[in-house]
Formats: C-alpha cells, structure tokens, sequence
C-alpha cells in the first residue's frame, strides 16, 4: 500500500493555544498525524513541511513554495497527498490547486480546521481523517478540499469551485450551487449524478468554470489588483500611479454582472478609461453570459472594453490571472 503524503503549512489546524493566542508552533507540528493514529490506527503517511504559518499571512512568495512542493512530487511514490491548510485563505489556495493539478496523477485535498486541534469539538481531525478515506476509496485525480459543516455534512468540494467560508458559521459553499458530493461512515457519495457516472481517474472539473491549462511558475511577483464593488465606492482611490503598478485588474461585480456606472468618481467607465490609458489589462467577473439581454450597466462595461470572465468565483478568477500574467498558461 502507497504512503499519504501529508504537507503541513500551519493554520489553525497546524497551531496550539498559548495564554489565549491562536499561533503555529513547533509542538504542534506533528499533532495531527499523531491524534488521527492514536484514534483511528496506523497509517502510513509521509510528513512534510514547506510552509508553517497563519493562512492570513499567506503571500504569494509563501504560496509559491507550496506550489513547488506539490509540483514536485514524486507521484508514483504516493497513494494521494493532504494538505493541511489554515481556513482564512484556504478556497485562494485551493483555486490554485485546482487549476494546476487538475490532471495530477494522484488525488490532492484540501483540508482546514475551525478550532485548534487540542479543542476535540472542532473538525480538524475528522476533515482530516475524511481525506484518509477519500484518498484510501480510490479518489479520482485532481484536487478536492474537505471540510465539515455546521450541520455535520462532511462536503467534499472540487478545489477549483469552492468559496471563501462565511463568518457566522464558518461554512464554505460551491460556486456552481451544490459541492461535488459528501463522505459518510468513510464512503464518498456524490451529489452530482452525472459526475457519480464519470469513470475512476477520469478528472471532474466543474463545467461551469472557464479552463485553460496552466502550469507552475518561476515566479508570482507581477499583482493582480482585485476590486470588489459596494456603493458609494470612490474609484479615485485606486490611483494606479507608482512603480508598481498592477499587471491586471481584476473588477469582481455584483452578482448580475454590474457596477455602478454613474458619476464622475464613482463611476466604472472613468476608471476604465484611466486602466486603458496605462494599458492595464481590466477584466471583469463573474458572468452568467455576455450575449441575450443584460443590464444596461453591465452592457456598458462591455462596452469599455473590460474583459469578461464567465461563470467563475472571484477566487478562481484571481488565480487564473495571477498564473496568466506571470508566465503560468500554457
């Protein structure tokens, strides 16, 4: 039987509590594997750590480095590979994940915890011990993130679709509607009957989701500026002035593709016209369609040449571009 490569990068599932602090630390490195073992039995995991931090602190200089180590993984060596992962940024990084590793020869997942591992009532653990028996069921390829529910619905997601957790109950959702299936007494169940059709290994990327082909870069050190619009947003603050100014602009917008296209400041058309001037590319998302009858203000963000970018979360959207404009697509 083929080790679990286990990749630790801190979070919350990766950190102790200290005098009323939530921080990573080296004692608590190990804990994860050493908890599901004392519970559930031995395994054969391989541990590694690229990465021990807060998943708020995650730049890409750090996402990179993860990255890389998966990219250079030894495939045939393992039977799948869990990364634990803090919850804040973990649907940004599992976008990257999915649109990298989407044909990765072995299953890759995605897991996070709501509390510290030594509070038994956060699902740390049994997210964990979830992706085990995902991986240990014949998962297909590609790469899922894992992640328990207030309702105690142990959702299996694909990386590439899911969206960042609410603040209230800290659930995750899917941005196709529905997550790909869910695990139950170590079974994975699918939602979704025509993707429960699909033949073991064949890869199961949502269709609703714009695909190119990407690969790692050497580097993501040119921006992606994201933009999230709510009224009253003065778009005079985003001078786009400096040295470093943003290789892209990435204008997520309400959820009928539109954005306030009215005065002068407040306006979408005089920023685009300023992105034009300094030739920065300005895409825009999240679109149902760009044909048949729109809005007449997302009609006229079309017609200021912004890009659109269809049926995409903005967490898939931003990692798409950040691969795009630093060397990633293939």
């Amino acid at each position: 039987m083929k080790k679990i490569l286990v990749l630790l990068t801190g979070g919350t599932i990766g950190s102790k509590v200290e005098n009323g602090v939530i921080d990573v630390g080296e004692n608590s490195v190990y804990l994860l594997t050493s908890l599901y073992e004392e519970k559930f039995g031995k395994e054969d995991f391989e541990v590694q750590v690229p990465l021990q931090i807060l998943s708020e602190n995650m730049t890409m200089d750090s996402l990179l480095v993860l990255l890389k180590a998966v990219r250079d993984v030894r495939t045939g060596e393992y039977a799948g590979v869990i990364i634990a992962h803090g919850s804040d940024t973990l649907s940004f990084t599992s976008a990257f994940m999915g649109l990298l590793f989407d044909q990765y020869k072995i299953p890759i997942v995605l897991v996070a915890s709501n509390l510290p591992l030594s509070k038994p009532e956060g699902n740390g653990l049994a997210n964990f011990a979830a992706a085990v028996s995902f991986i240990r069921g014949g998962a297909p390829e590609g790469a899922y993130t894992i992640y328990r529910d207030h309702e105690n619905c142990m959702k299996v997601y694909h990386a590439l679709t899911i969206c960042e957790a609410d603040p209230v109950l800290d659930d995750y959702h899917d941005f196709s509607g529905e997550a790909f299936g869910y695990m139950e007494d170590g079974r994975f169940f699918s939602f979704r009957k025509e993707e429960s059709e699909k033949a073991p290994g064949e890869s199961a990327v949502s269709d609703r989701t714009e695909v190119r082909r990407y690969r790692v870069p050497d580097s993501l050190a040119n921006p992606v500026l994201v933009i999230r619009p709510y009224p009253g947003m003065d778009y005079s603050f985003f001078t786009l002035e400096g040295e470093k100014k943003p290789a892209a602009v990435l204008h997520y917008l309400y959820h009928s593709a539109t954005a306030c296209v009215v005065g002068e400041h407040t306006g979408f058309p005089e920023f685009a016209r300023r992105c034009r001037e300094k030739n920065i590319p300005l895409y825009t998302a999240s679109y149902k369609q760009t044909e048949g009858d729109l809005y007449a203000s997302a009609d006229q963000l079309l017609k200021e040449g912004a890009i659109p970018l269809l049926n995409q979360s903005v967490e898939a959207a931003y990692a798409g571009l950040m691969l795009r404009f630093n060397g990633g697509e293939i």
